[in-house]
């Protein structure tokens, strides 16, 4: 399993529905901020941030992707009821996976997420979530119909809620809470260590 950079070159990972479509970068009705074209934002993004979200991959087939960006650079964010996100914060859009109960997915995705906005000297990574849920739901960390993770995964990895409104949430993640960890087995670093010496 593998992830991959978003950029303007890899934005045929993406599906049709996802690729063409434009609610963060469009401002609520009634605000003064413009809306962006999609291919422009992308642009926009790619050149602040150096991509605009991260693709789950197993081999060549697409799991499922996220998007993120600059807080800023995310117009209808700006008049959203729990508030808009912080300035120095980067942004988590929305989610698509596939496979919508693979959970593992999604938060393997979003710890890649987190590893590349901390590689890139992000101060922190904010969302928007929900603790309203169906009973007869399965336990998702994301839901596609109105753009709102789901809290308690937030929570688990990490997050703490920054502000509240009704079943609305509006969470935060500091980077500089985020510890980088080799990714390597011990087997392995076992192998390439050699035997041990015993004493003599």
């Amino acid at each position: 399993m593998s992830a991959r950079d978003l950029t303007g070159a890899s934005r045929d990972l993406l599906a049709p529905v996802c690729a063409s479509c434009e609610w963060w970068q469009t401002a609520a009705p009634g605000a003064v901020t413009p809306h962006v074209p999609r291919r422009e934002w992308e642009t926009a993004v790619e050149t602040e941030a150096g991509f605009f979200g991260r693709a789950l991959l197993d081999a060549d087939r697409v799991l499922g992707w996220m998007h993120v960006a600059p807080a800023a650079l995310v117009p209808r964010a700006q008049s959203l009821p729990t508030g808009p996100p912080s300035a120095d914060a980067y942004l988590l859009l929305c989610a698509y996976f596939y496979d919508e109960d693979y959970l593992n997915g999604f938060q393997n995705l979003l710890q890649e997420i987190e590893a590349a906005l901390k590689n890139r000297g992000a101060v922190a990574l904010e969302a928007y979530a929900t603790r309203r849920r169906d009973p007869a739901d399965r336990f998702r960390g994301y839901l596609r119909d109105v753009n709102l993770f789901h809290a308690d995964v937030l929570e688990g990895m990490g997050f703490r809620v920054v502000r509240r409104r009704s079943d609305v949430l509006r969470c935060r993640l500091e980077m500089d809470t985020l510890v980088a960890i080799a990714r390597r087995s011990r087997v392995r670093a076992e192998r390439e260590a050699g035997p041990a010496i015993q004493p003599v």
